[in-house]
């Protein structure tokens, strides 16, 4: 029976509507992953504002640290908290690309049903009065166009960029949120790699200190 040609198309539904939930569930799931962001940058910040207050320390009471730590190990130290400050900056860099596309997706996907509606709306008027006149028409949103409008004003390279990640993923149904979700992966990078380095100068510091 499920050979039968007649059930073909109750099968295509069956399988569009199921495609569909599961790309919907799929989406929800990077959505809610988004969330993490925000914690992710405030631990980064809170830590950056932390290093940077050691630093400072650091460097105003050298003549009164390099005895214990010796030359080497004020260098060390130094490393470890000019390195966590570089990942915690890269890591705010990240946060707020993250935070960009997120908010511009979210207005994207709001307003461009609407827009769809209220042309589909349009569009079953034009192809109603061109089969009346018995001509045929050119109807649909040209995306390419839609595109190349987008993209005039930008740098090139961005334009570049936008348009190799479009033809990469362009059979992802996820495509809208793969740039965010990467964003996202990399500021957890470093602010990972941010936490590591403040650590290895705590270890480093006690280390030099215990080895007088």
């Amino acid at each position: 029976m499920t050979d039968d040609p007649r059930t073909e198309p109750l099968r295509e539904w069956n399988r569009l509507a199921r495609q569909n939930a599961e790309n919907a569930i799929v989406s929800s799931m990077f959505e809610a992953g988004f969330n993490a962001s925000e914690p992710i940058e405030k631990f980064s910040t809170w830590l950056l504002v932390g290093t940077a207050a050691v630093a400072s320390f650091f460097i105003t009471n050298a003549d009164k640290l390099v005895p214990f730590i010796k030359h080497n190990g004020f260098l060390t130290c130094g490393v470890f908290l000019c390195l966590s400050c570089l990942f915690g900056l890269i890591s705010r860099m990240f946060a707020l690309r993250c935070k960009i596309q997120i908010a511009t997706g979210d207005a994207v996907r709001k307003a461009l049903p609407e827009h769809l509606a209220k042309y589909q709306e349009e569009e079953k008027k034009i192809k109603a009065s061109a089969t009346g006149l018995g001509i045929k028409l050119e109807t649909g949103i040209r995306m390419e166009d839609v595109l190349s409008k987008f993209f005039a004003p930008l740098p090139r390279w961005v334009a570049w960029l936008a348009r190799r990640q479009l033809n990469k993923h362009a059979n992802n149904p996820q495509i809208a949120y793969l740039a965010a979700i990467k964003g996202l992966n990399q500021q957890g990078l470093f602010a990972a790699l941010q936490a590591i380095t403040f650590l290895g100068f705590l270890v480093a510091g006690f280390i030099f200190a215990a080895a007088i």
